[in-house]
């Protein structure tokens, strides 16, 4: 029985033990969420999450249940909800959940998790309702819901849990990600839960593929009856698999899918396989379990021969991804997607022109009004940086943080995802702000405004064109474990949509903005140390992560824009010693 697919455990448990209903899907899909016959759910952990600092009576009622059950109890306490709940608040919330599962986890013993929250109660329920956005009585299978819920329009998970405002949602988004990724099953016991799982699947894909076992335990009141369609339009996901058990109190219910969980593991065990081998999906049956949780709706790579979006959508996207300007405003339903998001990487220079003449502007204003170097070249980084979002600043601190601070591509790439700045990453931004200010300031001295202006506009073009010819040679890194996973992570399996032509053009485009801003010999010149200095940081990040990864692109951004600035200044200086000695000659 070594090497059995779908349909040949589907057939060695038919004849077996005959028709066994749910339990064969549930069987099928622990072995696909584990890839081994040797599954294993012993010692399950029913994990509450709560904003109560007191214990509730539904608490009471679901530690009780769990211990005449012998099933492991844990309560998770989550900040009370807030109306103004922003994406800082959901990463911590995310991240408390995720370390709450680490330590549940972290001696072996559980192998099975069913999470939960307490609050069930109407206003909780409806205000999930509204951030899933669906219609008034629309029914479960409406055509309509998938035009109305952000969740099933593939929208950004964390603005779905900001709508949320729950902390709740985002813990608990933050614990089954993790148990996902240690190849936990996780069974979730109510709205709460089912709504954190879908956010999850965009944030983790791969490794939430398999893992979901959705189950109600939803009070009868009217108001939690309205939430229904939202309910089950949720579990339309592919990832998550329905047990129709009977409605009971909150971790109840999940207590009762937990015991199927472990009879199918028994019934999986009782094949007698002889060596523990990877599960494969063999089978194609659009209607088995396993081909519907492998969807392609769910692949991260996109078929090139596609036709590609609007030119005008990709060019919006570049706007957007790397600017404040508010592009939704000319196609409201802009996002990130990567079949945008790619291909927008050619029209960076021609961002670059933008923010670098915005900040120039502000250049020329400042030290016309106050007469000061320093004054002019200051308001002209923050109005770069503010029109920005300190976008590529934040990449440099992520960056001198991970890469100071840590040993290892796990560790480079766990701090780097934490949202807290260290000692090296203030160090290195500040050192980098300190030695830009500098060089500007010295070039306004030595060659006046309208060449710095010039200088001003060229860096920021090779800056953001440094990006796309860092991604020519280096392979993008994928990290499931980044909160920000659905943004950036479609991007290493997509770059063949940054098709030859857009890369030329790119550069053909930022060569000649060089010749046209600089001079030809001072444009090339300065032109082939950035094309030089991309490549070397991408050398440096690819040696310690095996590619780069979106922090590492901010990084190098402005680590070449700094480089460009000192290149001009250094020539113009060599230019001027040179015509100096020349003349006292």
């Amino acid at each position: 029985m070594a090497g059995l697919g779908h349909a040949e455990l589907r057939d060695a448990m038919a004849g077996r033990f005959g028709d066994i209903g749910i339990l064969e899907g549930i069987a099928q899909k622990l072995c696909a969420l584990q890839e081994t016959f040797a599954v294993r759910v012993e010692n399950p952990v029913l994990v509450v999450f709560t904003c109560n600092d007191d214990a509730t009576k539904d608490e009471h009622t679901a530690s009780r249940v769990a211990a005449l059950s012998d099933v492991t109890y844990h309560t998770v306490h989550v900040a009370h909800e807030d109306s103004s709940l922003d994406t800082e608040q959901v990463l911590k919330a995310m991240h408390h959940g995720r370390d709450a599962i680490k330590v549940i986890l972290a001696n072996g013993v559980h192998k099975s998790v069913s999470v939960a929250s307490l609050d069930t109660s109407p206003e909780f329920t409806s205000r999930l309702s509204k951030a899933l956005a669906l219609p008034p009585n629309s029914a479960p299978d409406s055509p309509t819901n998938s035009a109305y819920s952000p969740i099933l329009k593939h929208e950004d998970p964390f603005a779905m849990l900001v709508a949320t405002r729950s902390p709740i949602v985002a813990a608990i988004c933050g614990a089954i990600a993790e148990a996902a990724s240690q190849k936990v099953p996780v069974v979730l016991d109510g709205l709460a839960a089912v709504v954190a799982a879908v956010i999850a699947t965009y944030i983790a894909p791969q490794a939430t593929r398999h893992a979901f076992f959705a189950v109600r335990s939803i009070h009868t009141s009217n108001e939690v009856h309205r939430a229904d369609p939202c309910f089950e339009s949720l579990l339309q996901n592919r990832s998550i698999m329905t047990l129709p058990l009977p409605r009971l109190g909150p971790g109840a219910s999940g207590i009762h899918a937990l015991s199927l969980l472990h009879t199918a593991e028994r019934l999986v065990l009782a094949l007698n396989v002889q060596s523990p081998t990877e599960y494969k999906d063999r089978n194609n049956d659009a209607s088995s379990v396993m081909a519907a949780t492998t969807s392609t709706a769910r692949a991260a790579h996109v078929d090139g021969s596609l036709p590609p979006p609007p030119e005008l959508r990709i060019f919006l996207t570049s706007v957007m991804f790397l600017t404040r300007l508010p592009a939704y405003k000319i196609i409201p339903d802009l996002d990130h997607n990567v079949r945008e998001l790619v291909p927008s990487f050619c029209y960076f220079p021609f961002i670059g022109w933008g923010v670098g003449a915005f900040a120039a502007l502000w250049l020329v204003l400042g030290h016309v009004v106050f007469g000061s170097t320093a004054i002019a070249v200051i308001l002209s980084t923050f109005a770069s940086v503010w029109l920005t979002g300190c976008f590529h600043e934040d990449g440099v601190a992520d960056t001198f943080d991970s890469f100071g601070g840590g040993w290892s591509k796990d560790d480079i790439l766990r701090i780097m995802k934490d949202s807290r700045l260290g000692t090296y990453g203030c160090m290195g931004l500040l050192l980098m702000t300190a030695l830009k200010f500098a060089v500007l300031a010295h070039l306004v001295a030595t060659v006046g405004l309208s060449s710095v202006s010039c200088a001003l506009v060229a860096g920021h073009v090779l800056g953001r064109y440094s990006s796309l010819f860092i991604l020519q040679f280096y392979p993008y890194v994928e990290d499931e474990r980044d909160p920000k996973g659905p943004l950036y992570n479609g991007i290493g399996n997509n770059v063949h949509l940054l098709t030859p032509w857009r890369v030329w053009v790119a550069s053909i485009f930022t060569a000649v903005s060089m010749a046209i801003l600089l001079g030809p010999a001072l444009g090339m010149c300065v032109f082939t140390v950035a094309l030089l200095v991309s490549f070397v940081s991408g050398q440096y990040f690819s040696g310690f992560l095996g590619g780069v990864i979106g922090d590492c692109l901010g990084c190098a951004n402005q680590v070449v824009e700094i480089v460009a600035y000192m290149t001009i200044s250094a020539i113009l200086n060599s230019a001027t010693r040179t015509h100096v000695c020349t003349g006292s000659t």
